[in-house]
């Protein structure tokens, strides 16, 4: 039991109420929960929400994990919203608003859902990930995220775009403009740095397959394009949730769809693009 009184069960549970779990995941994880050994699997589980060490306690986590038949992920998912309880008491340190942290750690919902769309069923297999947001160097604001870079000495913030973001011109302005605010006032070592983004949404691609005001399109010119690899297939997965599937049976059920597989099979590169936020 933790000092303020809660078990370990409690908080997971507290979380994945706040960020409105499906109640199949909420069973699944408790299920789990009642195999994991709490002592041993917790320095590693609060490790995940140091800003520094986090990729060192993940890998440690799991490794301790391997005993466990956790072939849904559920154990894992478990273990980080164990870690997310412990991130709220940072985030409450900082005086950053409970809004931003549900918002940041919905991730692990839509992760869950985006698994069912792709397989079938839930289950969560981005734990590779999920430390950003555990270890408050990714954050939820707006439509956007913005994760937090710092190497050699120079520190960037790398713009994600969630699946289920809303890419109007006025959302992106909006969020981008939120967290130049939030980083001014939460962690001013990253006022007034680069904004970066890398995606296959920012593929030079796309320009042949949708029209000049898809919100895609516009997205796009909010960025100086440095960089194409036109080798990348993670498009594949965000645009038919099947990054496997042959490309005469991808699905046709948007016209993105549609007209990328007509390319593809024509013979056409998505790839992704790098690039750098200009100033509006």
């Amino acid at each position: 039991m933790d000092m303020d009184g809660r078990t370990y069960k409690d908080r997971v549970l507290s979380v994945a109420r706040q960020i409105h779990l499906p109640s199949q995941v909420i069973c699944q994880t408790g299920e789990m929960m009642e195999r994991l050994p709490a002592n041993v699997l917790e320095p590693s589980v609060c490790g995940l929400t140091d800003r520094v060490r986090w990729r060192e306690s993940y890998a440690q986590l799991k490794t301790l994990m391997e005993p466990y038949k956790d072939k849904d992920g559920m154990g894992m998912l478990a273990c980080m919203l164990w870690a997310a309880s412990w991130s709220w008491e940072r985030y409450k340190a900082a005086g950053i608003p409970e809004s931003v942290f549900i918002d940041t750690m919905k991730c692990f919902t839509r992760f869950v859902h985006e698994h069912k769309a792709s397989y079938g069923y839930f289950g969560f297999d981005r734990d590779f990930w999920t430390g950003r947001q555990l270890s408050l160097n990714l954050f939820r604001i707006g439509t956007l995220e913005y994760e937090t870079i710092e190497e050699q000495g120079q520190r960037e913030i790398s713009i994600h775009i969630p699946s289920d973001a809303k890419l109007t011109r006025e959302n992106c302005q909006s969020s981008v403009k939120l967290a130049e605010q939030f980083f001014a006032k939460y962690d001013p070592e990253f006022a007034g740095v680069p904004y970066i983004c890398e995606s296959w949404l920012l593929s030079p691609a796309l320009k042949k397959l949708l029209p000049a005001d898809a919100h895609i399109i516009r997205f796009q010119e909010m960025f100086s394009i440095h960089h194409v690899n036109w080798e990348d297939t993670s498009f594949m997965g965000w645009v038919y949730k099947c990054p496997d599937m042959p490309l005469e049976e991808l699905p046709e059920h948007t016209s993105l769809q549609r007209h990328m597989k007509a390319y593809l099979l024509e013979g056409g590169c998505v790839g992704e693009a790098a690039g750098r936020l200009k100033n509006f």
